[in-house]
């Protein structure tokens, strides 16, 4: 984006006494080579600044520029590089903005989105800051919004994260973090993913969501209560988020016979092409010996935990149909049982 504006651009002096190089067009300005020299944005004249509506300042400012709300058509606004740590953020003039980047910008914490109108951006990226806390909730009223990064930032704790999924629009969140755990508050329950089912249904609804400390099972509910949840809307969520990644290192949930049972029972379901997605990919549990990651979905999984044959059975089976199996194992048993006790009378 600056190459091609540069390229389309003049040079002009319009920052006097700073080293910084300014390229101006009707329509736009960059700013290079200001090595966090300025306190604020330049205005050229008002006539300008109402035809502006991109404006890239990387490494340039050392706080929060006041005179962004001049230039009130502003559509992509970059300011990556630089220095905002100290003054609140002030977003409520920028009504058109499409594209926001605050990246490396040494951010610890998020303004409340939901409190100004950005009813048109799309894409926002807030990676490589000191952001420890995420609240779902603040990003409710992007409805546009398609692109969220997150990554590189220290999260502690995340709040709300039914809210990122509920965004109608949004296709890419990254929360790959540089900590080793982000402890949710709690998981989505039965009643929030059937309604993300419900609203998911029928749309061309795409998402991918990449974590390495959200492991699978958090942000589902137990898995002894996937019953409770129709099996069309399990299709439904599954093929949703058969794209994202949830790999974890420290975080990882125990392997248990009944808990792989249960997944892999209920996400047999999913047509076979599904397997090779990112999601059963990634999605994996922590064996009782030696930190040792394996899939959560593999049927050798259940062959290495000792589990029941039963178990062994259940990626295939549903709960009915293993009932069955087990009384047809029953009578086996007693009829075996009977014709050795009347053989040897």
């Amino acid at each position: 984006m600056l190459v091609s504006l540069t390229n389309s651009a003049k040079f002009t002096s319009c920052i006097p006494n700073r080293s910084c190089k300014c390229y101006l067009t009707e329509q736009s300005f960059a700013l290079m080579n200001c090595s966090y020299s300025l306190h604020d944005l330049p205005v050229f004249n008002s006539n300008s600044s109402m035809t502006i509506t991109t404006i890239v300042a990387r490494h340039a400012l050392f706080r929060w520029p006041l005179n962004l709300c001049k230039y009130s058509h502003l559509q992509i606004l970059d300011l990556s590089g630089s220095d905002l740590r100290r003054p609140s953020m002030d977003l409520s003039c920028l009504s058109q903005l499409i594209y926001l980047n605050l990246s490396q910008t040494h951010l610890n914490q998020l303004p409340n989105f939901s409190n100004v109108s950005l009813q048109f951006l799309e894409f926002l990226d807030l990676s490589s800051n000191q952001i420890e806390y995420i609240n779902g909730s603040w990003f409710r009223s992007l409805n546009h919004l398609t692109t969220l990064h997150l990554h590189h930032n220290p999260l502690k704790r995340i709040d709300s994260f039914e809210q990122f999924l509920l965004l109608p629009s949004l296709q890419y969140i990254n929360f790959i973090s540089s900590t080793s755990v982000l402890p949710m508050k709690k998981p989505l329950s039965i009643s929030q993913w059937i309604d993300l089912a419900n609203k998911w249904n029928n749309t061309n609804k795409v998402l991918q969501i990449h974590t390495n400390t959200i492991p699978l099972q958090s942000i589902f509910p137990p898995s002894n209560q996937f019953y409770m949840i129709p099996l069309e809307s399990m299709k439904i969520i599954l093929n949703i988020l058969s794209n994202s990644t949830f790999t974890t290192l420290v975080s990882e949930p125990p392997c248990h016979c009944n808990e792989l049972q249960n997944y892999q029972r209920i996400f047999s379901f999913v047509n076979n092409e599904k397997n090779l997605s990112t999601l059963f990919q990634s999605s994996t549990c922590l064996m009782p010996i030696g930190f040792i990651h394996t899939s959560l979905f593999d049927r050798r999984t259940l062959l290495d935990l000792n589990c029941t044959a039963i178990g062994r059975m259940s990626g295939r089976l549903n709960h009915r149909n293993s009932c069955s199996l087990k009384r047809f194992y029953s009578f086996i048993y007693i009829a075996t049982f009977y014709t050795i006790f009347f053989y040897q009378k």
